[in-house]
């Protein structure tokens, strides 16, 4: 199977805020793409603690560059 990002999203932490169970990620993403693009994306996850376990994530970001990237390396 050939992969999208063959190195991965590489994925990068640049701020954590944390504050009573819940806590802010903000990651960038400097990986690149089969066809040579540069997948640079940032992320926010919003993380939700329960008793020392993550019980929920929301995840945000660049939807259209995601696209971008499948349109640009098809899976198939």
């Amino acid at each position: 199977m050939r992969q999208v990002l063959p190195n991965g999203a590489q994925l990068h932490t640049e701020n954590v805020i944390v504050e009573g169970d819940q806590a802010v990620v903000e990651l960038h993403s400097l990986a690149t793409a089969r066809n040579g693009m540069r997948f640079d994306n940032r992320y926010c996850w919003v993380v939700y603690f329960q008793d020392g376990l993550i019980v929920r994530v929301r995840a945000y970001l660049d939807s259209t560059m995601v696209a971008r990237l499948f349109e640009e390396n098809p899976i198939a």
